[in-house]
């Protein structure tokens, strides 16, 4: 431990000066007296050992700066540490934070109401929708995911929200990846447990990271994905209820077909998936890989025309392998 220095370096040049100190230095202490009964060790220096105390006293405190500067670099050091750690415990983590928020309430699994009365919807996620109004008509796990997100937050908690392109849907609530205070990204908890899906509309800086949480749970068959209600169907089960509804198919890709302005995926030799060629950029990394025979799950607004089931993909979003390497 170093020690306290109670004088200035004028003040040894003089007479006598004190020094409260802890005593490790035993070496010098033959040329201090010890005054009585004072509760931290006390000494007077005597004036024929005047230069060398001067000299040890001035190696010490000439030293105290640069000891002092290091424990400051390594606190900051620490600080920018655990800084980086809170931003980073996501697996989806973000440069920085656009704005600290206090939550009021939860709404249900994938929107909250702020204390300033804004309302926030979670991007990227879907969760299964509640009916409020006749409750037994919601979606299945939609109360067990306002549920989970109502244990795991509080009324007051702190929240951190960043945002990506689009801050406002069509109805004004705020669109935002949503963090703890400790870095725990929301999104990613209700899909790694289950409680939502991923869904892309406009926003999609983490799409891809998000995308990879939800294929995990789904292996896993964690929460709605081991409901049957949310299983991919194959080409064979789709029915008439199916017709333009959103929807998840899966099959193996037996073709490619170039017509028009789409360049079409063939599932099973009779699902086709358009992908408008004017934006085949954004599926570079599916494209570029050898589809053919691979299993695949498409999700998106199914339609039924000129006699054959089909879904105009987007975003590359609505494409994941199913075994993925």
């Amino acid at each position: 431990m170093a020690p306290f220095l109670l004088f200035s370096f004028e003040d040894i040049f003089l007479s006598k000066v004190h020094i409260s100190c802890n005593c490790y230095y035993t070496n010098y202490t033959k040329y201090l007296t010890e005054p009585q009964g004072s509760h931290m060790n006390t000494f007077q220096l005597s004036s024929s050992s005047r230069s060398l105390t001067y000299l040890f006293f001035l190696t010490l405190a000439l030293s105290i700066p640069s000891t002092t500067q290091a424990a400051q670099a390594n606190l900051l050091q620490q600080e920018s540490k655990e800084q980086s750690e809170g931003l980073t415990s996501a697996l989806c983590a973000p440069t920085h934070y656009d704005e600290q928020v206090e939550l009021k309430y939860v709404n249900d699994g994938d929107t909250i109401t702020l204390k300033d009365g804004r309302l926030v919807r979670m991007i990227g996620i879907d969760t299964p929708e509640i009916d409020f109004q006749y409750p037994e008509l919601s979606q299945p796990y939609a109360k067990e995911a306002r549920h989970f997100l109502q244990k795991y937050l509080q009324p007051g908690q702190v929240l951190n929200l960043y945002f990506d392109q689009k801050r406002l849907d069509p109805y004004g609530h705020t669109l935002a990846y949503v963090y703890t205070e400790k870095g725990e990204h929301l999104q990613e908890i209700l899909l790694s447990h289950g409680f939502a899906k991923t869904r892309v509309y406009q926003n999609d800086y983490f799409w891809s990271c998000l995308n990879q949480v939800e294929l995990t749970a789904r292996d896993k068959k964690l929460g709605l994905w081991s409901h049957p209600d949310y299983r991919a169907k194959t080409v064979d089960e789709l029915g008439r209820s199916d017709r333009n509804r959103w929807g998840e198919v899966m099959g193996v890709v037996t073709g490619y077909e170039r017509k028009g302005q789409y360049l079409w995926l063939i599932l099973d030799e009779k699902f086709y998936v358009g992908i408008p060629r004017a934006e085949s950029g954004k599926f570079s990394n599916i494209l570029n890989l050898n589809l053919l025979e691979s299993r695949v799950i498409v999700r998106g607004s199914l339609y039924y025309s000129y006699k054959k089931w089909q879904l105009i993909s987007s975003h590359p979003s609505q494409i994941s392998l199913q075994n993925r390497p």
